[in-house]
């Protein structure tokens, strides 16, 4: 039988157990320091072997082989040698506390009382009792024939699918554009989808649907880099620059349609706005918004919204322009529809 994937894990974390404490030595810090980091290097060689049992019960079929080789008692006893009393192990509550859990305790109250030789002392020799473990739970499960690099499949899948909806709450809390919070929404449900998929076994399932969540996500993450490359001071300033420059060719604009008896007021006010006063009142205020902006996504989203107000605005006078000539009017350079130029480009 080939040496399982899980036994070579269990294998590397035995070496870096055995290894940590020479290391703790070695270096130049003093003896508090050094405690503090031994008792760290014993709590964290518990929690992987709390790990390791935890992937092994989590897998019914590697749990049926391991009581088929009637090894169950011997796994169940090595977790006993690492819990506190009272704490249920296979459906049964431990009558005393194990010797690991005796000396990690001991190693962490040491260090409490500033008792620091001791707590190192504490500390190796509980890193040696789970040194131990490992390696009998190593064995127990090639003994078993444990076919365990499902085990790890799962684990592995898990913590890339945590990692991923980690990802999408920060890229939201960046994001105002609602496509790309689209995007994100459905980058989450292929990871719900792959969530379901692991709880149900289907490995394969499981992985597809988080490679397509993690496509989205890089698709999302480079354009949020797009958008925070276009976002340097020099071309805020030269957005926010041609924005001024639209205000006062609004201001050209709306002198023009009153003299062609054009009611900019009446026209205003089917886009949402009193007069021209308050939209020009409204237009500043949007630019300054901009100004001063203090993170990415204020930014992004008042350059957006600048970019639609002047969109809607040109197309609304072109068009009003074109019904009193009896024809056409002429819109101002560019669209409006992005914040690149305040008239073309990617909109955040």
């Amino acid at each position: 039988m080939k040496t399982s994937k899980i036994a070579i894990l269990a294998i590397l974390v035995t070496v870096i157990v055995m290894a940590a404490p020479a290391s703790a030595y070695i270096t130049s810090q003093n003896i508090e320091t050094k405690a503090e980091r031994m008792v760290e290097i014993a709590d964290g060689a518990r929690d992987t072997v709390m790990d390791l049992v935890a992937l092994v019960e989590a897998n019914t079929t590697a749990m049926q082989l391991i009581k088929d080789a009637e090894l169950d008692e011997q796994f169940y006893g090595n977790v006993s040698i690492c819990v506190k009393a009272g704490t249920i192990v296979n459906g049964t509550a431990v009558a005393d506390d194990g010797e690991g859990w005796t000396y990690l305790n001991a190693t962490n109250q040491s260090l409490l009382a500033g008792e620091y030789e001791d707590a190192i002392d504490n500390a190796r020799a509980a890193l040696a009792i789970f040194r131990d473990v490992l390696r009998s739970i190593n064995g127990i499960l090639c003994d078993a024939g444990v076919e365990t690099g499902q085990i790890l499949d799962m684990q592995v899948l898990q913590e890339a699918i945590e990692r991923s909806l980690d990802r999408i709450e920060q890229l939201r809390a960046l994001l105002a554009d609602e496509e790309l919070l689209g995007n994100l929404t459905d980058a989450e449900d292929l990871l719900n989808e792959a969530q379901g998929s692991l709880d149900s076994g289907e490995i394969e399932d499981a992985k597809d649907a988080l490679i397509a969540a993690n496509s989205i996500i890089s698709d999302v993450c480079q354009q949020l880099k797009e958008i925070a490359q276009e976002l340097n001071p020099s071309r805020i300033e030269r957005y926010l620059g041609n924005a001024h420059q639209y205000k006062e060719r609004f201001k050209e604009r709306f002198g023009h349609a009153w003299d062609e008896e054009i009611d900019v007021d009446e026209l205003l006010q089917t886009l949402g706005y009193q007069n021209e006063e308050q939209f020009m009142a409204q237009f500043q205020e949007m630019i300054e918004n901009a100004q001063g902006a203090e993170n990415i996504k204020d930014a992004i989203q008042s350059l957006k919204e600048i970019g639609q107000m002047i969109q809607k605005m040109d197309s609304a006078l072109t068009q009003e322009f074109g019904r009193h000539r009896g024809g056409y009017g002429q819109s101002m350079p560019g669209k409006g529809n992005g914040y690149g130029n305040m008239g073309g480009g990617n909109s955040p």
